[in-house]
Protein backbone atom coordinates (compact mmCIF):
# COMPACT_ATOMS: atom_id res chain seq x y z
CA UNK A 1 0.00 0.00 0.00
CA UNK A 2 3.20 3.63 -0.13
CA UNK A 3 1.32 1.36 0.06
CA UNK A 4 2.27 3.71 2.00
CA UNK A 5 0.35 2.51 4.92
CA UNK A 6 -2.38 4.95 5.90
CA UNK A 7 -5.11 7.38 5.03
CA UNK A 8 -8.18 9.20 5.41
CA UNK A 9 -11.05 7.78 6.49
CA UNK A 10 -13.95 8.29 3.61
CA UNK A 11 -16.61 10.59 4.86
CA UNK A 12 -19.00 8.77 2.64
CA UNK A 13 -18.56 5.07 3.40
CA UNK A 14 -21.81 2.94 3.37
CA UNK A 15 -22.61 0.63 6.24
CA UNK A 16 -22.92 -2.21 4.05
CA UNK A 17 -22.31 -2.15 0.19
CA UNK A 18 -23.48 -5.09 -2.15
CA UNK A 19 -22.59 -5.26 -5.58
CA UNK A 20 -21.33 -7.45 -8.62
CA UNK A 21 -19.68 -7.38 -11.34
CA UNK A 22 -21.78 -6.53 -13.51
CA UNK A 23 -23.87 -2.96 -14.60
CA UNK A 24 -23.54 -0.86 -11.98
CA UNK A 25 -27.24 -0.42 -10.03
CA UNK A 26 -28.23 -4.20 -11.64
CA UNK A 27 -29.34 -6.42 -9.26
CA UNK A 28 -27.03 -9.05 -7.88
CA UNK A 29 -28.14 -12.16 -5.93
CA UNK A 30 -26.55 -12.11 -2.40
CA UNK A 31 -24.61 -15.33 -1.11
CA UNK A 32 -23.66 -15.48 2.17
CA UNK A 33 -20.52 -17.97 1.13
CA UNK A 34 -19.97 -21.04 3.79
CA UNK A 35 -18.36 -21.70 7.00
CA UNK A 36 -15.19 -23.35 5.53
CA UNK A 37 -11.99 -22.80 2.60
CA UNK A 38 -12.13 -24.28 -0.96
CA UNK A 39 -15.48 -25.02 -3.22
CA UNK A 40 -18.50 -23.76 -2.60
CA UNK A 41 -20.26 -25.49 -5.01
CA UNK A 42 -18.66 -25.10 -8.29
CA UNK A 43 -17.49 -22.15 -7.33
CA UNK A 44 -13.06 -22.02 -5.92
CA UNK A 45 -13.45 -19.70 -2.95
CA UNK A 46 -10.12 -18.21 -0.76
CA UNK A 47 -10.28 -16.91 2.64
CA UNK A 48 -8.06 -14.53 4.19
CA UNK A 49 -8.29 -12.07 7.13
CA UNK A 50 -6.98 -8.66 7.51
CA UNK A 51 -6.76 -6.69 10.89
CA UNK A 52 -8.67 -4.00 10.43
CA UNK A 53 -10.86 -2.37 7.78
CA UNK A 54 -9.58 -0.58 4.60
CA UNK A 55 -9.73 3.03 4.74
CA UNK A 56 -11.04 4.04 1.11
CA UNK A 57 -11.00 2.29 -2.20
CA UNK A 58 -11.28 5.16 -4.58
CA UNK A 59 -8.20 4.79 -6.51
CA UNK A 60 -6.62 8.23 -6.32
CA UNK A 61 -7.14 8.50 -2.73
CA UNK A 62 -5.65 5.08 -1.70
CA UNK A 63 -2.49 5.56 0.49
CA UNK A 64 -2.15 2.29 2.40
CA UNK A 65 -1.23 -1.11 2.05
CA UNK A 66 -4.35 -2.87 2.63
CA UNK A 67 -6.78 -0.65 0.25
CA UNK A 68 -3.83 -0.44 -2.34
CA UNK A 69 -4.03 -4.92 -1.82
CA UNK A 70 -7.58 -4.97 -2.77
CA UNK A 71 -7.43 -2.16 -5.67
CA UNK A 72 -4.42 -4.08 -6.71
CA UNK A 73 -6.92 -7.09 -7.52
CA UNK A 74 -10.00 -5.20 -8.49
CA UNK A 75 -7.70 -2.88 -10.92
CA UNK A 76 -5.50 -2.64 -13.50
CA UNK A 77 -2.79 -0.09 -14.60
CA UNK A 78 -0.62 0.17 -17.91
CA UNK A 79 1.65 -2.26 -16.48
CA UNK A 80 1.89 -4.54 -13.58
CA UNK A 81 4.16 -5.25 -11.22
CA UNK A 82 4.35 -8.69 -9.85
CA UNK A 83 7.02 -9.70 -7.42
CA UNK A 84 9.02 -6.54 -8.67
CA UNK A 85 9.21 -7.44 -12.41
CA UNK A 86 6.70 -5.25 -14.57
CA UNK A 87 4.63 -6.84 -17.14
CA UNK A 88 2.36 -5.26 -19.62
CA UNK A 89 -1.32 -4.69 -18.06
CA UNK A 90 -3.52 -2.52 -20.25
CA UNK A 91 -1.09 -1.68 -22.49
CA UNK A 92 0.45 -4.41 -24.49
CA UNK A 93 3.56 -2.73 -25.48
CA UNK A 94 4.88 0.85 -25.00
CA UNK A 95 7.68 3.12 -26.03
CA UNK A 96 10.57 5.20 -24.78
CA UNK A 97 12.27 7.86 -26.08
CA UNK A 98 15.84 8.25 -25.68
CA UNK A 99 15.99 10.60 -23.41
CA UNK A 100 14.30 8.64 -20.89
CA UNK A 101 11.13 11.52 -21.10
CA UNK A 102 8.56 10.70 -23.21
CA UNK A 103 6.84 6.83 -22.82
CA UNK A 104 4.12 6.08 -25.48
CA UNK A 105 1.75 3.73 -24.53
CA UNK A 106 -0.66 1.35 -27.00
CA UNK A 107 -3.95 -0.14 -24.64
CA UNK A 108 -5.08 -3.64 -25.50
CA UNK A 109 -8.35 -4.25 -26.21
CA UNK A 110 -9.89 -4.35 -23.16
CA UNK A 111 -13.54 -3.59 -21.11
CA UNK A 112 -14.45 -2.56 -18.16
CA UNK A 113 -16.58 -4.82 -15.61
CA UNK A 114 -19.50 -3.15 -16.82
CA UNK A 115 -18.75 -4.00 -20.62
CA UNK A 116 -17.78 -0.44 -21.66
CA UNK A 117 -14.51 -0.51 -23.10
CA UNK A 118 -11.16 1.19 -21.16
CA UNK A 119 -9.67 3.81 -23.16
CA UNK A 120 -6.86 6.39 -23.11
CA UNK A 121 -8.64 9.12 -21.84
CA UNK A 122 -9.47 7.01 -18.73
CA UNK A 123 -5.86 7.22 -17.95
CA UNK A 124 -5.65 10.94 -18.47
CA UNK A 125 -8.32 11.71 -16.30
CA UNK A 126 -7.07 9.36 -13.55
CA UNK A 127 -3.74 11.10 -13.72
CA UNK A 128 -5.37 14.34 -14.16
CA UNK A 129 -7.19 13.66 -11.01
CA UNK A 130 -4.71 12.57 -8.18
CA UNK A 131 -2.46 15.74 -8.95
CA UNK A 132 -5.69 17.90 -8.90
CA UNK A 133 -5.97 19.78 -5.78
CA UNK A 134 -10.00 19.86 -5.64
CA UNK A 135 -9.28 15.95 -4.70
CA UNK A 136 -6.74 16.47 -2.14
CA UNK A 137 -5.38 13.08 -2.76
CA UNK A 138 -2.09 12.98 0.03
CA UNK A 139 -0.83 10.37 -2.52
CA UNK A 140 -0.25 13.03 -5.31
CA UNK A 141 2.95 13.31 -4.97
CA UNK A 142 3.63 9.81 -6.42
CA UNK A 143 2.72 11.80 -9.76
CA UNK A 144 5.69 13.87 -9.45
CA UNK A 145 7.64 12.32 -12.25
CA UNK A 146 4.86 13.41 -14.86
CA UNK A 147 5.95 16.72 -16.12
CA UNK A 148 4.34 19.61 -14.14
CA UNK A 149 2.85 17.60 -11.27
CA UNK A 150 4.18 19.14 -8.47
CA UNK A 151 3.48 22.52 -9.91
CA UNK A 152 -0.24 21.64 -10.29
CA UNK A 153 -0.94 20.13 -7.13
CA UNK A 154 0.95 23.34 -5.37
CA UNK A 155 -2.13 25.16 -7.16
CA UNK A 156 0.85 27.08 -9.66
CA UNK A 157 -0.32 25.82 -13.12
CA UNK A 158 -3.77 24.18 -14.65
CA UNK A 159 -4.60 20.33 -15.18
CA UNK A 160 -4.13 20.86 -18.46
CA UNK A 161 -0.39 21.52 -18.23
CA UNK A 162 0.20 17.93 -16.79
CA UNK A 163 2.47 15.69 -19.33
CA UNK A 164 0.40 13.18 -20.09
CA UNK A 165 -2.18 13.37 -23.57
CA UNK A 166 -4.87 10.93 -24.77
CA UNK A 167 -3.68 10.66 -27.94
CA UNK A 168 -6.64 8.67 -29.34
CA UNK A 169 -8.36 5.89 -27.76
CA UNK A 170 -5.83 3.56 -27.67
CA UNK A 171 -2.73 5.38 -27.55
CA UNK A 172 -1.30 7.54 -24.25
CA UNK A 173 1.42 9.86 -24.19
CA UNK A 174 3.22 10.71 -20.92
CA UNK A 175 5.74 13.45 -20.24
CA UNK A 176 8.11 13.20 -17.61
CA UNK A 177 10.00 16.57 -15.96
CA UNK A 178 13.04 14.61 -15.29
CA UNK A 179 14.27 10.81 -16.00
CA UNK A 180 12.50 8.29 -13.60
CA UNK A 181 13.67 4.63 -14.28
CA UNK A 182 11.08 3.23 -12.03
CA UNK A 183 8.59 5.14 -13.83
CA UNK A 184 7.02 1.79 -15.35
CA UNK A 185 6.55 0.87 -11.72
CA UNK A 186 4.62 3.40 -10.39
CA UNK A 187 2.21 3.33 -12.97
CA UNK A 188 1.35 0.37 -11.81
CA UNK A 189 -0.19 2.08 -8.59
CA UNK A 190 -3.53 1.62 -8.07
CA UNK A 191 -3.32 5.50 -8.14
CA UNK A 192 -2.54 5.69 -11.74
CA UNK A 193 -5.73 3.06 -12.85
CA UNK A 194 -8.16 4.00 -15.39
CA UNK A 195 -10.70 6.12 -13.97
CA UNK A 196 -14.08 6.89 -15.56
CA UNK A 197 -15.04 10.46 -15.08
CA UNK A 198 -18.58 9.97 -15.98
CA UNK A 199 -18.79 7.70 -12.44
CA UNK A 200 -16.56 9.99 -10.34
CA UNK A 201 -19.70 12.95 -11.68
CA UNK A 202 -22.54 10.96 -10.93
CA UNK A 203 -21.52 9.46 -7.31
CA UNK A 204 -19.17 12.43 -5.99
CA UNK A 205 -17.79 12.25 -2.63
CA UNK A 206 -19.50 8.52 -2.87
CA UNK A 207 -17.26 7.55 -5.62
CA UNK A 208 -15.85 3.75 -4.91
CA UNK A 209 -17.51 3.91 -1.87
CA UNK A 210 -19.30 0.49 -2.58
CA UNK A 211 -19.13 -2.01 -5.26
CA UNK A 212 -21.87 -0.12 -7.66
CA UNK A 213 -20.36 3.25 -7.73
CA UNK A 214 -17.23 2.11 -9.19
CA UNK A 215 -16.32 -0.10 -12.15
CA UNK A 216 -13.66 -2.59 -12.40
CA UNK A 217 -10.67 -3.35 -15.24
CA UNK A 218 -9.10 -6.18 -12.74
CA UNK A 219 -9.22 -9.70 -11.97
CA UNK A 220 -11.67 -9.32 -9.19
CA UNK A 221 -14.54 -6.78 -8.77
CA UNK A 222 -16.29 -5.66 -5.29
CA UNK A 223 -19.40 -7.56 -4.52
CA UNK A 224 -19.94 -6.92 -0.97
CA UNK A 225 -18.31 -4.34 1.52
CA UNK A 226 -19.19 -4.47 4.91
CA UNK A 227 -17.49 -2.18 7.24
CA UNK A 228 -15.46 -4.00 9.99
CA UNK A 229 -16.65 -7.12 8.87
CA UNK A 230 -16.06 -8.40 5.31
CA UNK A 231 -15.02 -8.06 2.09
CA UNK A 232 -15.82 -10.20 -0.92
CA UNK A 233 -14.59 -10.04 -4.08
CA UNK A 234 -15.68 -11.80 -7.10
CA UNK A 235 -13.73 -13.04 -10.46
CA UNK A 236 -14.13 -9.99 -13.04
CA UNK A 237 -15.97 -11.59 -16.69
CA UNK A 238 -14.72 -9.06 -18.65
CA UNK A 239 -11.31 -9.15 -17.51
CA UNK A 240 -8.92 -9.34 -20.42
CA UNK A 241 -7.06 -12.09 -18.76
CA UNK A 242 -9.61 -14.31 -17.27
CA UNK A 243 -9.06 -17.52 -18.29
CA UNK A 244 -5.97 -17.41 -16.03
CA UNK A 245 -8.08 -16.29 -13.28
CA UNK A 246 -8.66 -19.13 -11.50
CA UNK A 247 -10.75 -18.19 -8.05
CA UNK A 248 -14.32 -17.59 -8.50
CA UNK A 249 -14.34 -15.34 -5.32
CA UNK A 250 -12.48 -14.35 -2.52
CA UNK A 251 -13.63 -13.55 0.73
CA UNK A 252 -11.32 -10.82 2.97
CA UNK A 253 -12.21 -11.22 6.84
CA UNK A 254 -11.89 -7.90 9.35
CA UNK A 255 -10.32 -9.88 12.49
CA UNK A 256 -8.52 -7.60 14.64
CA UNK A 257 -7.24 -10.08 16.95
CA UNK A 258 -4.74 -12.04 15.34
CA UNK A 259 -4.83 -15.10 17.78
CA UNK A 260 -8.57 -15.35 16.96
CA UNK A 261 -7.34 -15.14 12.93
CA UNK A 262 -5.09 -18.11 14.12
CA UNK A 263 -8.07 -20.26 15.47
CA UNK A 264 -9.76 -19.98 12.41
CA UNK A 265 -7.23 -20.86 10.09
CA UNK A 266 -7.17 -23.81 12.34
CA UNK A 267 -10.74 -24.81 12.55
CA UNK A 268 -10.77 -24.17 8.53
CA UNK A 269 -12.32 -21.04 8.19
CA UNK A 270 -9.38 -19.19 6.49
CA UNK A 271 -6.99 -20.70 3.77
CA UNK A 272 -4.45 -18.48 5.11
CA UNK A 273 -2.96 -16.68 7.87
CA UNK A 274 0.28 -14.62 8.98
CA UNK A 275 1.07 -16.17 12.52
CA UNK A 276 1.32 -13.82 15.60
CA UNK A 277 4.89 -12.88 16.67
CA UNK A 278 4.14 -14.74 19.70
CA UNK A 279 2.72 -17.89 18.15
CA UNK A 280 5.46 -18.32 15.65
CA UNK A 281 7.48 -20.81 17.70
CA UNK A 282 4.41 -23.04 17.58
CA UNK A 283 4.67 -23.81 13.79
CA UNK A 284 8.14 -24.52 12.88
CA UNK A 285 6.58 -25.24 9.24
CA UNK A 286 5.51 -21.64 8.60
CA UNK A 287 6.98 -19.68 5.60
CA UNK A 288 9.11 -16.26 7.13
CA UNK A 289 8.58 -13.70 4.26
CA UNK A 290 9.75 -9.72 4.29
CA UNK A 291 6.69 -8.28 4.68
CA UNK A 292 8.87 -5.09 3.12
CA UNK A 293 7.26 -2.14 5.71
CA UNK A 294 8.65 -0.43 8.02
CA UNK A 295 7.09 0.77 11.42
CA UNK A 296 8.54 3.98 13.21
CA UNK A 297 7.60 6.84 15.36
CA UNK A 298 6.61 9.50 13.04
CA UNK A 299 7.79 12.85 15.10
CA UNK A 300 5.38 16.35 14.72
CA UNK A 301 8.18 18.34 14.09
CA UNK A 302 5.98 21.47 14.24
CA UNK A 303 6.85 22.85 17.51
CA UNK A 304 8.01 21.75 21.26
CA UNK A 305 10.56 19.31 22.33
CA UNK A 306 9.85 17.61 18.56
CA UNK A 307 10.89 20.71 16.91
CA UNK A 308 14.49 20.78 18.55
CA UNK A 309 17.24 18.36 16.49
CA UNK A 310 19.03 17.30 19.63
CA UNK A 311 15.49 16.08 21.38
CA UNK A 312 14.70 13.88 18.23
CA UNK A 313 18.69 12.83 18.06
CA UNK A 314 17.80 11.83 22.10
CA UNK A 315 14.96 9.65 21.17
CA UNK A 316 16.84 7.57 18.68
CA UNK A 317 20.08 6.89 20.73
CA UNK A 318 17.76 6.71 23.75
CA UNK A 319 16.08 3.82 21.76
CA UNK A 320 17.20 0.14 22.80
CA UNK A 321 15.87 -1.45 19.16
CA UNK A 322 17.43 -4.74 20.15
CA UNK A 323 15.18 -5.28 23.37
CA UNK A 324 12.44 -3.36 22.12
CA UNK A 325 12.41 -6.22 18.56
CA UNK A 326 12.45 -8.96 21.81
CA UNK A 327 9.96 -7.48 24.08
CA UNK A 328 7.39 -6.67 21.05
CA UNK A 329 7.61 -9.42 18.32
CA UNK A 330 9.76 -11.98 20.51
CA UNK A 331 12.96 -11.62 18.07
CA UNK A 332 10.71 -12.28 15.23
CA UNK A 333 10.87 -9.11 13.10
CA UNK A 334 13.54 -7.40 12.05
CA UNK A 335 15.57 -4.02 14.28
CA UNK A 336 15.77 -1.09 12.25
CA UNK A 337 18.55 0.86 12.37
CA UNK A 338 18.53 2.92 9.10
CA UNK A 339 15.34 4.26 7.18
CA UNK A 340 15.27 3.05 3.94
CA UNK A 341 14.66 -1.01 3.13
CA UNK A 342 17.92 -2.82 2.15
CA UNK A 343 16.48 -4.97 0.15
CA UNK A 344 15.17 -2.17 -2.21
CA UNK A 345 17.40 -1.93 -5.49
CA UNK A 346 20.53 0.20 -5.34
CA UNK A 347 23.27 0.85 -8.14
CA UNK A 348 24.38 -2.63 -8.57
CA UNK A 349 22.97 -4.41 -6.08
CA UNK A 350 20.31 -3.83 -3.55
CA UNK A 351 20.71 -0.64 -2.08
CA UNK A 352 21.77 -2.40 1.59
CA UNK A 353 24.30 -3.93 0.26
CA UNK A 354 25.84 -0.72 -2.23
CA UNK A 355 25.55 1.33 1.03
CA UNK A 356 25.51 -0.29 3.92
CA UNK A 357 24.52 1.81 7.04
CA UNK A 358 23.71 2.16 10.52
CA UNK A 359 22.07 5.40 11.58
CA UNK A 360 21.94 4.52 15.16
CA UNK A 361 23.58 1.67 17.14
CA UNK A 362 21.20 -1.50 17.35
CA UNK A 363 21.27 -1.11 21.90
CA UNK A 364 21.14 2.68 21.68
CA UNK A 365 24.13 5.02 23.16
CA UNK A 366 23.05 5.60 26.58
CA UNK A 367 25.69 8.41 26.59
CA UNK A 368 24.84 10.01 23.36
CA UNK A 369 21.54 10.34 24.59
CA UNK A 370 22.13 11.95 27.69
CA UNK A 371 24.34 14.51 25.40
CA UNK A 372 21.89 15.10 22.98
CA UNK A 373 19.17 15.18 25.58
CA UNK A 374 21.08 18.12 27.90
CA UNK A 375 21.73 20.17 25.01
CA UNK A 376 18.12 20.11 24.12
CA UNK A 377 16.57 20.72 27.23
CA UNK A 378 19.34 23.65 27.53
CA UNK A 379 18.29 25.07 24.04
CA UNK A 380 14.45 24.63 25.13
CA UNK A 381 15.13 26.56 28.75
CA UNK A 382 13.42 23.07 30.30
CA UNK A 383 15.06 22.44 33.84
CA UNK A 384 14.88 18.67 33.51
CA UNK A 385 13.69 16.11 31.43
CA UNK A 386 10.74 14.62 33.90
CA UNK A 387 8.90 17.97 32.80
CA UNK A 388 8.36 16.97 29.59
CA UNK A 389 5.57 15.00 28.73
CA UNK A 390 4.61 13.28 25.22
CA UNK A 391 1.64 12.05 23.47
CA UNK A 392 2.33 8.37 21.48
CA UNK A 393 -0.92 7.67 19.37
CA UNK A 394 -1.05 4.21 18.56
CA UNK A 395 -3.90 1.57 16.88
CA UNK A 396 -5.78 -0.17 19.54
CA UNK A 397 -5.09 -3.46 18.34
CA UNK A 398 -3.39 -5.92 20.58
CA UNK A 399 -0.07 -6.07 18.61
CA UNK A 400 0.36 -2.10 18.41
CA UNK A 401 -0.70 -1.68 21.93
CA UNK A 402 1.97 -3.80 22.91
CA UNK A 403 4.53 -1.87 20.79
CA UNK A 404 3.51 1.33 22.27
CA UNK A 405 4.12 -0.02 25.91
CA UNK A 406 7.43 -1.07 24.93
CA UNK A 407 8.13 2.12 23.40
CA UNK A 408 6.69 4.05 26.62
CA UNK A 409 8.99 1.69 29.14
CA UNK A 410 11.96 2.29 26.80
CA UNK A 411 11.93 5.77 26.70
CA UNK A 412 11.11 6.84 29.68
CA UNK A 413 13.69 4.59 31.56
CA UNK A 414 16.24 6.18 29.04
CA UNK A 415 15.53 9.79 29.10
CA UNK A 416 13.54 10.42 32.09
CA UNK A 417 10.94 11.85 29.91
CA UNK A 418 6.67 10.96 30.63
CA UNK A 419 4.76 9.55 27.63
CA UNK A 420 1.23 8.51 27.92
CA UNK A 421 -0.51 6.45 25.30
CA UNK A 422 -3.18 7.32 23.26
CA UNK A 423 -4.95 4.27 21.87
CA UNK A 424 -7.36 4.95 19.01
CA UNK A 425 -9.06 2.59 16.35
CA UNK A 426 -6.88 2.09 12.94
CA UNK A 427 -9.04 4.44 10.93
CA UNK A 428 -9.08 7.04 13.65
CA UNK A 429 -5.76 7.06 14.54
CA UNK A 430 -4.79 7.20 10.31
CA UNK A 431 -7.34 10.43 10.16
CA UNK A 432 -5.58 11.84 13.19
CA UNK A 433 -2.53 11.43 11.72
CA UNK A 434 -3.03 12.83 8.07
CA UNK A 435 -4.19 16.00 9.75
CA UNK A 436 -1.20 16.00 12.14
CA UNK A 437 -3.50 15.97 15.18
CA UNK A 438 -0.65 14.25 16.91
CA UNK A 439 3.21 14.69 18.94
CA UNK A 440 4.46 11.35 18.06
CA UNK A 441 2.29 8.22 16.04
CA UNK A 442 3.28 4.48 16.04
CA UNK A 443 3.52 4.36 11.73
CA UNK A 444 4.95 3.00 9.17
CA UNK A 445 5.42 2.42 5.35
CA UNK A 446 5.53 0.15 2.37
CA UNK A 447 7.37 0.78 -0.67
CA UNK A 448 5.17 1.44 -3.47
CA UNK A 449 7.97 0.18 -5.94
CA UNK A 450 11.59 -1.29 -4.82
CA UNK A 451 13.64 1.68 -5.14
CA UNK A 452 14.68 4.00 -2.48
CA UNK A 453 12.98 6.84 -3.09
CA UNK A 454 9.70 5.54 -2.64
CA UNK A 455 10.79 5.90 1.05
CA UNK A 456 12.20 9.34 0.91
CA UNK A 457 9.95 11.35 -1.36
CA UNK A 458 7.65 11.40 1.65
CA UNK A 459 9.77 13.47 3.71
CA UNK A 460 10.50 15.69 1.20
CA UNK A 461 8.93 19.64 2.53
CA UNK A 462 6.29 19.91 -0.36
CA UNK A 463 5.62 16.15 -0.15
CA UNK A 464 1.26 15.58 0.28
CA UNK A 465 2.35 12.68 2.48
CA UNK A 466 4.59 14.79 4.93
CA UNK A 467 1.87 15.31 7.92
CA UNK A 468 4.72 15.72 10.26
CA UNK A 469 5.45 19.42 9.14
CA UNK A 470 9.24 18.43 8.67
CA UNK A 471 11.33 20.65 6.36
CA UNK A 472 15.03 20.29 5.68
CA UNK A 473 16.59 22.25 2.71
CA UNK A 474 19.66 19.94 2.67
CA UNK A 475 17.26 16.99 2.16
CA UNK A 476 15.02 18.34 -0.17
CA UNK A 477 18.33 19.74 -2.35
CA UNK A 478 19.46 16.40 -2.19
CA UNK A 479 15.76 14.83 -3.35
CA UNK A 480 15.90 17.22 -6.07
CA UNK A 481 19.26 16.66 -6.97
CA UNK A 482 18.41 12.73 -7.37
CA UNK A 483 15.75 13.31 -9.61
CA UNK A 484 17.39 15.08 -12.23
CA UNK A 485 20.51 12.75 -12.82
CA UNK A 486 20.35 11.34 -16.03
CA UNK A 487 23.31 8.84 -14.31
CA UNK A 488 21.85 5.97 -12.59
CA UNK A 489 24.61 5.84 -10.39
CA UNK A 490 25.33 9.32 -9.23
CA UNK A 491 21.09 9.37 -8.62
CA UNK A 492 22.17 6.12 -6.26
CA UNK A 493 24.67 7.90 -4.57
CA UNK A 494 22.90 11.06 -4.11
CA UNK A 495 19.56 9.18 -2.27
CA UNK A 496 22.72 7.27 -0.09
CA UNK A 497 23.63 10.62 0.81
CA UNK A 498 19.71 11.89 1.46
CA UNK A 499 19.16 9.17 4.02
CA UNK A 500 22.16 9.86 5.60
CA UNK A 501 21.42 13.38 6.16
CA UNK A 502 17.55 12.59 7.09
CA UNK A 503 18.84 10.76 9.81
CA UNK A 504 21.58 12.68 10.93
CA UNK A 505 18.60 15.20 11.34
CA UNK A 506 16.75 13.04 13.78
CA UNK A 507 13.89 13.26 11.25
CA UNK A 508 12.14 9.99 12.58
CA UNK A 509 12.50 7.13 15.08
CA UNK A 510 13.23 3.76 12.77
CA UNK A 511 12.01 0.80 14.52
CA UNK A 512 11.72 -2.34 12.89
CA UNK A 513 11.20 -4.23 9.64
CA UNK A 514 8.08 -6.25 9.24
CA UNK A 515 8.64 -10.07 8.69
CA UNK A 516 5.47 -12.16 8.85
CA UNK A 517 5.49 -16.34 8.77
CA UNK A 518 2.85 -17.50 6.68
CA UNK A 519 0.41 -20.47 6.73
CA UNK A 520 -1.32 -21.36 3.87
CA UNK A 521 -4.01 -24.68 3.34
CA UNK A 522 -2.16 -27.52 1.61
CA UNK A 523 -5.67 -27.29 -0.91
CA UNK A 524 -4.41 -23.55 -1.81
CA UNK A 525 -1.25 -23.17 -4.58
CA UNK A 526 -0.33 -19.57 -6.53
CA UNK A 527 -0.10 -17.10 -3.34
CA UNK A 528 2.51 -14.71 -3.75
CA UNK A 529 4.04 -12.36 -1.27
CA UNK A 530 6.38 -9.22 -2.17
CA UNK A 531 7.83 -6.55 -0.12
CA UNK A 532 6.09 -3.61 -2.15
CA UNK A 533 3.12 -2.24 -3.77
CA UNK A 534 1.00 -5.35 -2.31
CA UNK A 535 1.21 -7.71 0.74
CA UNK A 536 -0.50 -10.69 -0.76
CA UNK A 537 -1.14 -11.51 -4.84
CA UNK A 538 -3.45 -14.18 -5.35
CA UNK A 539 -4.57 -12.91 -8.82
CA UNK A 540 -3.23 -16.42 -10.51
CA UNK A 541 -3.78 -18.75 -7.25
CA UNK A 542 -5.65 -21.90 -7.68
CA UNK A 543 -8.13 -24.35 -5.18
CA UNK A 544 -6.97 -28.04 -5.50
Amino acid sequence: MKKKCLALLMAGLMAVSMAGCSTPGSNVEKDSGTEGGGEEGAQKVFRYSITSDVSTLDPQKNNESTSATIGYHTGEGLTRSMDGVVHPGLAEEWEVSDDGLTYTFHLRDAKYSDGEKIKAQDFEYAMKRIVDPETASSFAFIAKPLENADEITAGKMDLDELGVEAVDDETLVCKLGFPAPYFLQVISMSQFYPTRKDMVEKYGDEFAADGEKNVYSGPFCLKEWKQNDRIILEKNPMYWDKDKVNLDRVEILIVADENTALAMYEAGELDYVNVPTDAVGNYPDAEFYKMGAEDFIKLNTGDGPLANKNFRLALNYGLDRSEFIKLSTNDVWEPATRFVLPDVGGAEGTFGEDYPYEAFPLEGDQKKAEEYLNTALKELGIASASDITLELLTSDMERTKKEAEVLQALLQEALGIKITIQMVPFTDRVERENKGEYQMVVSGILPDYPDPISFLESWETTSPYNHCNYSYEEYDNLLQKAYHTGDAKERMDTLAEAEKVFMEDGGLVPLQFRMNAKLVSEKVTGVTNYFSGYNINFIYADIK
